[in-house]
């Protein structure tokens, strides 16, 4: 009789994605895998698939919590401006923090290039982020908070590639004051 396979799937997938996050998705091994998950390789693929279904699956919920998150930040202020300076802020404070980095950005540079279904994936990702960030700008700019002469979807994407920027010269020099003083210009500029 086959034995029947019980596992909280949702803990074994952020189990999964700490060691991608930690190790990249090269270096990763089944083996590291099925060790982290606390499950047999037989369990791992009659449930959730390969390792690249797997990824998928990982990076797809390190989003949905990413957007979730940041959701309720921005839903806790009462103005556009207030919002937007607060998640500059944040993301200056995360990017100094963090020390595994952006899964996301560690997922563009590693595999993206070469891997359709990745680049397909993190490019809609990207597409709902810039999206939300639009509204928020452009509730800003509707409320005269904001500068209108550019419009909110160049400004989302120049708020985002900001963040990019930021984590390579923290890698780089890992200078939290300068992260700082970046942030702090960043909301200069965008609100002048």
């Amino acid at each position: 009789m086959a034995r029947c396979v019980e596992f909280n799937e949702v803990e074994k997938i952020e189990k999964a994605m700490n060691v991608f996050w930690e190790k990249g998705y090269n270096a990763t091994s089944i083996q590291d895998l099925v060790d982290a998950m606390q499950i047999n390789r037989s369990s791992l693929y009659n449930t959730i698939g390969d390792k690249h279904q797997l990824f998928m699956k990982c990076i797809g919920n390190y989003f949905d919590n990413a957007m979730m998150e940041v959701k309720e930040k921005v839903s806790k202020y009462s103005s556009a401006k207030e919002a937007l300076i607060n998640l500059i802020t944040d993301k200056a404070g995360w990017i100094v923090s963090c020390d595994k980095g952006c899964l996301g950005m560690k997922t563009i540079f590693e595999i993206a290039p070469d891997d359709c279904q990745v680049r397909n994936q993190m490019s809609k990702n990207n597409e709902v982020y810039i999206d939300f960030l639009k509204s928020i700008v452009q509730k800003a700019m509707d409320a005269g908070e904001m500068d209108d002469s550019e419009s909110a979807e160049i400004m989302a994407e120049y708020i985002v590639n900001s963040f990019t920027g930021w984590k390579q010269a923290y890698i780089l020099h890992q200078n939290p004051i300068k992260i700082k003083k970046m942030s702090e210009v960043l909301i200069k500029n965008i609100f002048k």
